[in-house]
């Protein structure tokens, strides 16, 4: 018969108990097979209480031998392990089986469950055999309780003891390890313990919770706050997750101990001796994860901390606070409600510090809750911040800002994105730049996004590339942000791998929120592009070609491009020094890579080229920063001909994009071309079929058809029949452009082309059909085909005149009641303008006479209704303006053709009684003077409205001025560091000259009896405007003074009788500087010669009749020299009374382009300093004109003047044109006083008081008079002198250096100041020399002077005999010829400063 379980471990017992000393081997083999049995062991499974206990009776019977023998042997405190682990399995085994009540007496109980506890520490061994044994032991005693027994026998040491052992042994991975174990094939080994190992985690969480929930301590709950907030190596998640979870289960036990604790950290935290007083924090955060409730005692405290005065307290308890709140799906926010309020109070708190610790916590809160019930709150407290006073803050909300974007973007609200996007427009650069980079990056993640079809597009976002934009406009900010954006935009602004659709999207959906700012800098960034790249392209030529070059011509030119490309970078100081390094390098390779990336037009192909030629030269570069930047400038990187093609794709498909987004589509397709007009390359056919379908935007697609005609590969006759029809039924615009495109497209064949052009306009015209457009063609025609127009110039000069003759009708009502201007005066407009182009063409020269039409433009400034030119009573003024206009552009080519008169008549526009009229003639004048387009001297119309009636015209007046004066100051001090000499005609002083005498020519200058200072003072107010403005620049001082005292030499070359108002006014001028306030302060060096314009005054000579002497002498004597100085304060204080009276009437105007300087200080800048681009060098010539050396008188007592061979012409309306001998001359020591101005120490470029040898004139077979020199036999002696050369295609002088002279071909190599080198043969050229004669010479001279004897005109009869002057040259109509004659006394001289235009 088997026996039974019981049976077996009481035999066992037995055995044990009758050995007196068993050994080891006998004692293992024995445990070990009791604890197998043990194991097989149940409690017997009856229900009723008393059969219960009887059976446990028998039980412990049956298990008192081994009880008995454990007890016997001393076996509880055996140290051996083997026998350890067994004996603990047994005992836990006996204690399940006998349970409830306990199988040992209580003085064995304190050594069993040391037993327990040293097998509990083996637990971290997990790859130990008795792993599993020993999780069985821990399992038994957790279910049966038995660690309450602890308590009864007082082992509380045991207890914190074994409640350090389980957080030391607890691990999250014995699930894994147990998977571990079965691969490792132990599973046989480990199944019966299995799952207990599973529960391992929970049988520890039980057997704590029984002994808390029994009986907590204070040291426990220490051990258990200890290993929530433990960091470091010893620091397990295990431990952590273990005292989480004892706090959630035995919250109410636990609580009191807790909140006393904390409690004491914040009221007596020195006097607590525990090591968690300094992690207090920590431990409130931990426990509010898990039982928040608990702190509800504890959070007011936390709340004071928020309040103390105290910075890094504030700081510690916000972050708290912040983590409390951030807990995703967290209600702390309802449940410490108080605290939620003072910590949103923090994000306005006094120190900066705080406020930025606030908005690190509102982010973590966001993100945790985005829909939770206080995000507004928070929200709107970060958006609050936007605008904090300290930049630093203003900072840190944006950063935080950007996150919450990025991580939230389709429910981010829409106003936290227009204030993150104003930051770009932050007063601190680092906030600004700080946005750029933050938004950059939420606009990214937004492209993102949209591509993946997680977002569609938002105009919000869209916003944050046209506030980048914006940051172009930024004037207040010393750095350039153009060259930033433009890198934004390149690189930073669209994921790398965006395809060219997906941008384009956004793109076309930023042109729908754009406005004309925004364009506007988009415009200016694309075209910096564009010009960095055209330099580039001839630097890169260069440095190919250097090997054929002069080396230090090379260097030269290196140089000037260096400087430029530099301009366009960030950091422009150092990039020029990484230009210089890469010059030095003459890597072929990168001036390769860098060709192919700017003949590049497709955005992939040159994204793939730039990253092939970034990882060739490697990261390691020296230069790799450098040339990324510059590969990214030469790459078109913002736009390509890829995106133009999608646009055209898109407006030509039949799916194409809605109404709303065509005109946005058209706009930036428009914006491409105007600035890259070669994108269209590859696209023809479909931008033809838009052209052919668009009604809407023909003008704007035919004006960019205009600018890429050159650059694309097209039929011709593809295109003629659309550009023909817009030629002749389209609009001004229209045709304006059309006429350009088939100048570019039509070739070799374009002279045919024009000729039939012509012939259907001509016939179209005479028809009455589309005149407005016809003439318009024919304008267009006349500049880009001179032999096409000449052809029927007769018959369209014939309408305009006819035109211009007809009567207006009176029933015939506007055409353009927005304008008021009748069809008859638009006709004479229209005409007007057509005969202007065609005198301006583009190429070529124009033979034609421009006489008749200079003439009917005198006619019609004149008045309205004279000498047969008819016109509207009530728009007469807009043909004025027109005129005027005409007038304006004229100048750029046929300036010494315009008469005097012309000019006065034009010039007179600017006091026009039609407001509007002179605002819009200012304003065009304005325009062409900042762009270097017409003559300075027009700038003198500017002074009659500031002392004009009007207001507004006063302000915009004073502003035009300013910025003319900033512009050619700046332009007149260039052009003297490049020549190292200043042309005092280039200074903006100069335009006084012309001024006085348009003011002399005036009808309303007071009559020769008035001596009402006041009636001076308002006739002289545009001429004592323009010298206060002037006199707030120091410098301008002496030249003022030179130019007045000169013109009280000269006399009036149109009108003699006007001499004595020219000097009348020259007086006035001439007192209003000598009582300024600078004058005190200022000794510069004065000129030593004045050139005044032969066209308008001529030598103070003894030719004035008797009468005009009286005349004279009498009005000189009245107007003595305190009537000038009345007159001067006279007009001061009607000034001064004025702006007081305008403070008064709107005290809100700003004044400071308005007021004079010297009644408001320094308030109009005229700054002598900042870098301008040099002006082109035609252009630069076309802006002179004739001049005569008029120095300085030596005495203000005598005007001895010597008898000087001339020929006088007629005053008045035949006095346009003089013709006198030339005459070299010298000049003496100026009057200024030498106590407040001396002497020049140069002489102007343009002085006639040079060389006495550098005076002889010449012309050209071509009949174009000038001033040029002629020598022969130069050869070798003159290399190194500078010159100036006439060119004949522009007919301006190019300034230069002789650097060789080549013998055998007769020719000089000369350098010119623009870069150019050039063999000329001097003979057959039309030039001067720019040299001085010596300091010697001038000294000699000034003493030979001095004497007032004849030793001057000695010598100039010595030089007159060298070469014999002709006595009157061939100019054609409208030129005029040069004298330049000698007088002793006053040493006044007349001398051409530039030959006429050929025609």
């Amino acid at each position: 018969m088997e026996k039974t379980p019981t049976q077996i471990v009481s035999e066992i017992g037995s055995r044990l108990l009758q050995s007196s000393r068993p050994n080891k081997g006998s004692l293992v083999k024995s445990l070990r097979e009791a604890a197998t049995t043990l194991s097989q062991i149940e409690q017997p499974l009856v229900t009723e209480t008393v059969s219960k206990k009887q059976a446990l009776k028998l039980l412990e019977a049956q298990l008192r031998p081994l009880k008995k023998s454990i007890i016997k042997h001393d076996l509880l405190k055996n140290r051996d392990n083997d026998v350890s682990l067994l004996l603990t399995v047994c005992v836990s085994e006996i204690f399940r089986i006998l349970a409830p009540d306990p199988p040992f007496e209580d003085k064995y109980l304190r050594d069993i469950f040391n037993l327990f506890l040293a097998e509990f520490s083996e637990l971290s061994d997990t790859v130990s055999p008795y792993f599993s044994r020993r999780a069985k032991i821990l399992e038994t005693v957790s279910r049966c309780k038995c660690c309450l027994l602890m308590l009864d026998v007082d082992c509380h040491d045991l207890i914190h003891e074994m409640f350090n052992t389980f957080f030391s042994v607890v691990r999250e991975h014995y699930q894994q390890n147990l998977v571990h174990q079965k691969n490792a094939k132990v599973q046989q080994r480990k199944i019966n313990t299995q799952q207990a190992q599973q529960s391992l985690f929970n049988d520890i969480l039980t057997i704590m919770t029984d002994i808390l929930k029994e009986e907590a301590s204070s040291s426990l709950v220490g051990v258990i706050l200890e290993n929530l907030v433990k960091e470091g190596k010893d620091a397990t998640p295990a431990a952590n997750n273990l005292a989480s979870s004892l706090i959630k289960i035995c919250t109410d036990t636990l609580e009191p101990f807790i909140c006393g604790f904390l409690t004491s950290c914040f009221m007596e935290k020195d006097s607590i001796q525990s090591n968690l007083k300094d992690s207090y924090h920590e431990i409130i955060f931990m426990i509010s994860l898990n039982a928040p409730q608990i702190l509800l005692a504890v959070i007011p405290n936390l709340t004071q901390e928020l309040l103390t005065d105290q910075v890094d307290v504030r700081i510690k308890a916000l972050n708290l606070a912040g983590r409390i709140f951030a807990q995703p799906n967290h209600c702390s926010g309802e449940i410490y409600r108080d605290l939620f309020v003072e910590f949103l109070r923090r994000f306005s708190d006094k120190s900066a510090e705080v406020r930025m610790a606030a908005l690190k916590c509102g982010k973590q809160w966001y993100l945790a809750n985005p829909s939770g019930n206080k995000a507004s709150g928070v929200l709107t407290a970060i958006q609050e911040r936007l605008l904090d006073f300290d930049d630093r803050v203003r900072t840190q909300a944006l950063v935080v800002a950007c996150d919450i974007m990025k991580s939230n973007m389709k429910y981010v609200p829409l106003n936290l994105i227009s204030e993150a996007t104003e930051r770009l427009r932050d007063k601190k650069i680092s906030v600004r730049k700080k946005a750029m980079q933050q938004l950059s990056k939420v606009y990214q993640d937004y492209c993102d996004k949209c591509s993946k079809g997680y977002m569609t597009i938002n105009d919000h976002f869209e916003q944050i590339p046209c506030k980048i934009l914006l940051l172009c406009c930024d004037k207040d900010c010393k750095e350039s942000w153009s060259h930033n954006v433009e890198l934004v935009l390149s690189d930073d602004l669209y994921p790398r791998l965006l395809p060219v659709e997906e941008r384009m999207r956004h793109w076309v959906q930023c042109f729908v929120v754009m406005n004309h700012i925004h364009l506007k800098s988009l415009n200016s960034i694309l075209s910096q592009k564009r010009r960095f790249q055209n330099d580039l392209r001839h630097c890169l030529t260069l440095w190919r070609e250097a090997k054929d070059h002069n080396v230090e011509e090379v260097k030269r030119k290196h140089k000037s491009f260096f400087v430029k490309l530099s301009a366009c970078f960030p950091d422009a100081s150092k990039a020029e020094d990484f230009f210089q390094k890469l010059d030095q390098m003459n890597d072929t390779s990168i001036f390769d890579a860098l060709t192919l990336l700017l003949d590049e037009l497709t955005f992939t192909k040159a994204q793939t080229i730039r990253e092939k030629f970034l990882e060739t030269i490697g990261a390691n570069h020296q230069l790799f920063d450098f040339l990324r930047i510059l590969s990214t400038k030469c790459a078109p990187t913002i736009f390509s001909s890829e995106h133009v093609r999608y646009l055209l794709d898109q407006l030509s498909s039949s799916t194409s994009a809605d109404t709303q987004l065509k005109a946005p589509f058209i706009k930036l397709l428009l914006v491409i071309l105007y600035m890259f007009p070669s994108y269209l390359r590859g696209s023809e056919k479909q931008f033809l079929e838009l052209l052919e379908d668009s009604d809407s935007v023909t003008d704007e697609l035919t004006e960019a058809l205009s600018k890429a005609a050159p650059y694309i590969s097209a039929n011709f006759s593809d295109y003629s029949p659309v550009l023909e029809k817009m030629c002749l039924e389209g609009t001004r615009s229209q045709a304006k452009h059309a006429v350009s495109a088939i100048a570019s497209l039509a070739g070799s064949s374009e002279k045919s082309v024009f000729s039939k052009l012509c012939k259907k306009l001509r016939d179209s015209l005479l028809r009455g059909r589309k005149i407005p457009t016809s003439l318009q063609s024919f304008a267009c025609i006349g500049q880009y085909s001179v032999l096409a127009f000449d052809n029927i110039y007769e018959d369209i000069s014939s309408y305009v005149y006819q035109v211009f003759q007809a009567e207006p009708s009176d029933n015939q009502p506007p055409c353009d009641q927005s304008s008021g201007c009748c069809n008859s005066c638009k006709l004479k407009i229209y005409g007007l303008k057509t005969l202007v182009k065609s005198f301006l063409p583009r190429h070529g020269q124009v033979v034609r006479k421009i006489d008749d039409l200079l003439n009917i433009l005198k006619k019609t400034l004149r008045s309205q209704g004279f000498d047969g030119i008819k016109s509207c009573d009530g728009t007469g003024a807009n043909v004025r303006l027109a005129a005027a206009k005409a007038v304006l552009l004229l100048s750029r080519k046929w300036d010494l053709h315009i008469s005097p008169e012309l000019f006065r008549l034009t010039i007179s526009m600017g006091k026009d009684s039609n407001a509007f009229i002179t605002k819009t003639f200012l304003t065009k004048l304005h325009k062409l003077l900042m762009e270097n387009m017409i003559p300075r001297r027009y700038a003198c119309a500017f002074s009659f409205s500031v002392c004009g009636p009007c207001r507004d015209l006063q302000n915009d007046s004073l502003r035009y001025i300013n910025g003319f004066i900033r512009n050619a100051t700046r332009e007149a001090r260039t052009g003297r560091d490049v020549d190292q000499r200043e042309s005092l005609t280039d200074c903006p002083a100069y335009m006084i000259v012309f001024l006085i005498h348009v003011l002399a020519h005036d009808p309303d200058f007071p009559s020769e009896d008035c001596m009402d200072e006041h009636v001076y003072a308002r006739f002289c107010g545009p001429l004592l405007s323009v010298l206060q403005v002037l006199l707030s620049n120091k410098e301008t001082v002496p030249i003022l003074f030179s130019i007045l005292r000169a013109i009280k030499r000269a006399e009036d070359a149109v009108d003699a009788c006007k001499t004595p108002r020219l000097h009348i006014l020259a007086d006035i001028g001439d007192s209003a500087v000598n009582t300024s306030k600078c004058i005190a302060a200022t000794s510069p060096q004065a000129p030593r010669s004045i050139l005044l314009p032969s066209s308008l005054y001529k030598l103070g000579i003894s030719s004035i009749s008797d009468s005009q002497n009286k005349a004279k002498s009498h009005t000189r004597n009245a107007l003595e020299k305190s009537f000038m100085e009345r007159v001067v304060h006279t007009f001061r204080s009607q000034i001064s009374l004025h702006d007081q009276k305008s403070q008064e009437d709107t005290p809100s105007v700003v004044l400071e382009d308005r007021v004079l300087p010297l009644l408001l200080g320094n308030q109009i800048e005229t700054s002598m300093t900042g870098s301008t681009e040099a002006s082109k060098n035609n252009t630069r010539c076309s802006k002179k004109r004739t001049h005569s050396g008029l120095p300085e008188k030596s005495t203000t007592t005598s005007r001895e003047m010597k008898n000087v061979t001339s020929k006088k012409c007629k005053t008045g309306e035949g006095a346009e044109h003089i013709y006198r001998n030339s005459i070299s001359l010298r000049t003496v020591e100026s009057e200024i006083p030498k106590k407040t101005l001396e002497r020049h120490s140069t002489c102007s470029k343009e002085s006639v008081g040079a060389s006495v040898s550098n005076t002889v004139t010449s012309s050209k077979p071509s009949g174009v008079a000038s001033a040029v020199k002629e020598t022969s036999n130069h050869g070798e002696a003159i290399i190194g002198q500078r010159i100036k050369l006439l060119s004949p295609a522009d007919g301006c002088f190019h300034h230069g250096t002789i650097e060789r002279f080549n013998s055998k071909s007769n020719s000089h190599k000369i350098a010119f100041d623009n870069g150019d080198v050039e063999l000329v043969c001097l003979d057959s050229e039309s030039w001067e020399t720019l040299s001085h004669e010596s300091m010697g010479q001038q000294e000699i001279l000034g003493k030979e002077t001095e004497s007032f004897g004849s030793r001057v005109p000695e010598i100039t009869r010595k030089q007159q005999n060298k070469k014999k002057l002709p006595t009157k040259l061939n100019p054609t109509a409208g030129e005029e010829s040069v004298s330049e004659v000698t007088n002793t006394s006053d040493n006044i001289g007349l001398r051409r400063s530039r030959r006429p235009r050929m025609s």
